[in-house]
């Protein structure tokens, strides 16, 4: 795993109530929303390569105890762009949400316009991404979304 000097990555948890599943036979899944503005709810697919992306992670239940939360954010070469992995231990009675959030570098170059040479890894940016998110080493949800720079 590489260590991550030009990106930044953060994984926490914040508290909020369950929802229900509408149907007792169908079994709670994992379910994310991905958005370039702090505490929003209205999910985006596309993202431009400066700021941050803010993922919101509604676990399928509540969670208490020690566990281990993992985020990997993958460029559209299939290479791991960054990776975080923080140990959380919920109080009774758990909580059920996660947050994570990839902050892309700053720009290099005159008026934020792509320099080839200082902004190289921002060339691989472009195209689309994959999110993992793993709770406990299992995959709980994955998620794709569009990055473009100009």
């Amino acid at each position: 795993m590489r260590p991550l000097p030009r990106s930044l990555l953060c994984l926490y948890i914040i508290s909020v109530p369950v929802l229900s599943a509408s149907d007792p036979d169908t079994p709670a899944r994992a379910k994310l929303v991905l958005t370039s503005k702090e505490n929003s709810v209205e999910p985006e697919t596309e993202f431009f390569c400066s700021g941050k992306i803010h993922g919101y992670i509604r676990l399928p239940e509540r969670a208490e105890g020690p566990h281990l939360l993992e985020g990997n954010w993958i460029l559209p070469n299939g290479k791991l762009e960054a990776s975080s992995r923080i140990r959380v231990d919920f109080p009774a009675p758990g909580r059920s949400t996660a947050y994570i959030w990839f902050g892309f570098p700053e720009r290099g170059g005159l008026q934020n316009s792509l320099n080839p040479e200082a902004d190289a890894e921002r060339l691989q940016y472009p195209g689309t991404w994959r999110v993992e998110v793993r709770w406990d080493q299992r995959m709980i949800i994955s998620s794709t979304f569009t990055v473009t720079c100009l």
